[in-house]
Formats: C-alpha cells, sequence, structure tokens
C-alpha cells in the first residue's frame, strides 16, 4: 500500500505536456474550484491522464509551454487544481 501513495522513483512516469494537449484536455473542463467550487471535484491531472493514457497512479505531468487555463474564469490550472468536466 505505500507504494501506492510512494513508488519508487524508478517506476514514474514524467510527461511533458505540450500546448496541444493542454488545449484538448481544457475542452474538457466547464470551470474549476475557483469559479465552480460545488462542482469541481476532479483533479486536472486527471483529465491529462485520460488524454495521454497515461497510469495515474505513476504519471507526474510537467506543462513546458504554458500553463493550463480555466476555459470559464482564466485563471491558471495546475495538476491539482479541481474541475467540473462536461
Amino acid at each position: 500500500m505505500r507504494n501506492f501513495f510512494d513508488p519508487p522513483p524508478q517506476t514514474q512516469t514524467v510527461v511533458l505536456v505540450d500546448t496541444r494537449t493542454l488545449r484538448n484536455a481544457e475542452r474538457l473542463i466547464l470551470g474549476c474550484q475557483y469559479c465552480s467550487p460545488t462542482n469541481a471535484e476532479i483533479p486536472f491531472d486527471w483529465i491529462l491522464d485520460r488524454i495521454t493514457g497515461a497510469d495515474p497512479t505513476l504519471t507526474d505531468y510537467i506543462m513546458v509551454e504554458c500553463m493550463a487555463r480555466c476555459p470559464k474564469c482564466k485563471r491558471e490550472l495546475t495538476e491539482k487544481t479541481l474541475v467540473e468536466v462536461c
């Protein structure tokens, strides 16, 4: 069980997220924890997992070209920002 929350570094995968992938992910967002606090329940990295097909238990994301933004309020999103999805 310890490895689920703290996997060894050799098993972790780092995915570099480009602008195109971020824009595709933003299209699935209705709002974020700031503009839609009662409905935002999913971490943004869940959407990235879905788009990239990466294993959510072993993947970390780095946004390399720009940050993702909430389409509703335009705030920057980190991979742990809660969002409301379509």
